[in-house]
C-alpha cells in the first residue's frame, strides 16, 4: 500500500476520479433539490386544478384526470438510474392506465443518445473499474520486468500469500480516496433526506457501496490475474483495457439490443389497438362490451322489478359506467401483464450477459438500491393505478346518486371534487429494494469468489 501511495501517477488518477465522481455528486445534489421543490409545486398545483375546475360531469371530470409526479429518493443524487430515459408524471383519467411521460431524454440529446452518463455511481463504475483493472493488471507484470519478483520467491516467500497481500494492499490503496467520498455522500444524503427516511436512506446508501464495493474488488482480481499470466506490462494493460471496453462499455449495450431484439416490447398503437380489440370482443370464452351491457341492463330491471331503464330509481348511466370501467379493467391488467412478462424476459437476457460482464449486475443493483430501477417504477405506478380507480369510483358513484333511470347529464361541483383526496405515496423500504436485487447482487457475489478463485489459481502458479 506505500509502495501505491508513493506513485505520484495513482495519486493523480485517483485524485482525478474523486473529482469527476464528486462534481456529478454536487450535480446530482442539486438537480435532486431543483426536482422536488417542482414536483411537490406541480403535486401541488395538479390538485388544486382538479378543485378548482368549473362545474361539469363527473365523467368528464374523471376524463380532465389528476397528474402525479415521482418522488425520488435521496439517493438519486447519487445514482440517477432510469431517470434519465424514464418519464417523471402519470396523468390518471378516467378509461386506462397511462404509461410514464416527460422523460429527461426528451429535452437531453445527450441523454437520448445514451451518451454522457453523468451520475457519480455510473462514473464510479466505470472509472473504477478501468482504474482496479490497471492497478491489478500493472502490479505483477512490473515487478517480473524489473526482477522484484524473482528476488521475492528467491527468499522462499509463499507466492500465494505474496499476492494475496499485494491484492490486499491494492484495495486498500483504492479505498482510502474514496471512503471521504463515500463519507460526504453520505452526509449529502442525510442532509436531503426526510427525518422519517433518514434510517432507510442510509441502509440503501451502505447496500449501494458495498455492491459496488463488491464489483471494484472482483475487477482488481482480475486485472492482477491477467498481470500473473502475461509476461510483460505493456501485454497486460492492453488485456485489461480490452476487457474494461468489451465488459463496461460494449457489453452493456449489446444486451440492451439483444433484450429489446429477442423480447421486443409492442408499440404504443399495437398495445391501445389490443385492449379495444378485447374490450370489444372479449377473451377466453368471456362475452365483449355489447353483451356485457345487455346483461347489465336485464340483471338490474329484474333486480329493482320495473319494466324499463327509465323507471329505474337509481342512475343507470353510474352503473354502466362502473361495469365499463371494471371490464376495462381486467383488460388493461391483462394485456399489462404481458408487457411486465415480456420486460422480465428482457431482463433474464440482461442478467445472462453478467457472465461477460459484471458492470451489469452492479449497475442494476445500484439503480435498485437508489430506488431508481424498473421495480420502484413499478411500485410507484401500482399505487397511482390503485388510486385511479379510487378516483373513478368516486365520480361514477356521483352518477348513481345524482341522476334517475337512464338520465345522463348532471353537474358537480368543488364540494363532489373534494370527495377526492390528494395523492399520497410511501415508498418501499430498504429492505424491499434488497428482495427485488437478489438476482444482480448474487451475481456480483458469484463474480467476486470467481476472481479471487482464478487469482488464486494463478498465484499457485506464479513464475519469475
Amino acid at each position: 500500500m506505500l509502495l501505491q501511495a508513493r506513485d505520484g501517477r495513482l495519486l493523480v488518477t485517483g485524485l482525478l476520479v474523486i473529482v469527476l465522481i464528486g462534481a456529478a455528486v454536487i450535480a446530482g445534489w442539486r438537480d435532486h433539490a431543483r426536482g422536488e421543490q417542482e414536483r411537490s409545486l406541480f403535486a401541488e398545483r395538479s390538485y388544486a386544478q382538479w378543485l378548482d375546475q368549473p362545474p361539469k360531469h363527473p365523467h368528464r371530470a374523471a376524463s380532465f384526470g389528476i397528474y402525479v409526479a415521482k418522488p425520488e429518493s435521496p439517493l438519486a443524487i447519487f445514482e440517477s438510474g432510469l431517470r434519465p430515459h424514464a418519464g417523471r408524471t402519470l396523468w390518471l383519467e378516467a378509461h386506462s392506465q397511462t404509461a410514464f411521460s416527460h422523460a429527461p431524454a426528451d429535452d437531453d440529446l445527450a441523454a437520448s443518445a445514451g451518451l454522457g452518463e453523468r451520475s457519480g455511481a455510473a462514473l464510479l463504475q466505470l472509472l473504477g473499474a478501468l482504474l482496479a483493472l490497471v492497478l491489478g493488471a500493472l502490479s505483477v507484470a512490473r515487478e517480473r520486468e524489473t526482477g522484484q519478483l524473482r528476488q521475492i520467491l528467491a527468499q522462499n516467500v509463499s507466492a500465494a500469500r505474496w499476492v494475496a497481500g499485494k491484492y490486499v494492499g491494492l484495495a486498500a490503496a483504492m479505498a482510502v480516496p474514496l471512503l471521504p467520498l463515500a463519507i460526504v455522500v453520505m452526509a449529502l444524503l442525510l442532509t436531503v433526506a426526510e427525518a422519517g427516511e433518514r434510517a432507510d436512506t442510509v441502509l440503501r446508501a451502505f447496500a449501494a457501496f458495498v455492491g459496488n464495493g463488491v464489483f471494484l474488488l472482483a475487477m482488481l482480481a482480475v486485472g492482477m490475474t491477467i498481470s500473473i499470466l502475461v509476461r510483460s506490462s505493456r501485454t497486460a494493460l492492453v488485456a485489461a483495457l480490452a476487457i474494461w471496453v468489451a465488459s463496461s462499455l460494449l457489453a452493456p449495450r449489446v444486451a440492451a439490443h439483444l433484450a429489446r431484439t429477442l423480447a421486443p416490447t409492442p408499440d404504443a398503437a399495437t398495445y391501445a389497438k389490443a385492449i379495444g380489440t378485447e374490450f370489444a370482443t372479449g377473451f377466453e370464452g368471456e362475452p365483449g362490451w355489447d353483451e356485457r351491457l345487455k346483461r347489465l341492463e336485464r340483471a338490474t330491471l329484474e333486480r329493482y322489478r320495473v319494466a324499463s331503464l327509465d323507471d329505474l330509481p337509481i342512475g343507470f348511466s353510474g352503473l354502466r359506467m362502473h361495469a365499463m370501467s371494471e371490464w376495462s379493467d381486467r383488460i388493461a391488467e391483462r394485456q399489462y401483464a404481458r408487457l411486465l412478462a415480456i420486460y422480465r424476459r428482457q431482463e433474464r437476457i440482461r442478467m445472462a450477459a453478467v457472465a461477460v460482464s459484471p458492470a451489469i449486475a452492479a449497475r442494476s443493483f445500484s439503480h435498485g438500491m437508489a430506488g431508481m430501477d424498473w421495480p420502484h417504477y413499478r411500485h410507484f405506478a401500482d399505487a397511482a393505478e390503485h388510486y385511479r380507480r379510487g378516483f373513478n369510483t368516486v365520480m361514477n358513484d356521483l352518477i348513481v346518486e345524482r341522476t334517475r333511470g337512464d338520465a345522463w347529464e348532471m353537474l358537480a361541483d368543488r364540494d363532489d371534487w373534494a370527495r377526492v383526496s390528494r395523492f399520497v405515496y410511501q415508498p418501499p423500504s430498504a429492505g424491499w429494494a434488497l428482495q427485488q436485487a437478489v438476482v444482480p447482487a448474487s451475481l456480483l457475489m458469484v463474480w467476486l469468489f470467481a476472481g479471487w478463485s482464478l487469482l488464486w489459481i494463478a498465484a499457485r502458479r506464479l513464475r519469475p
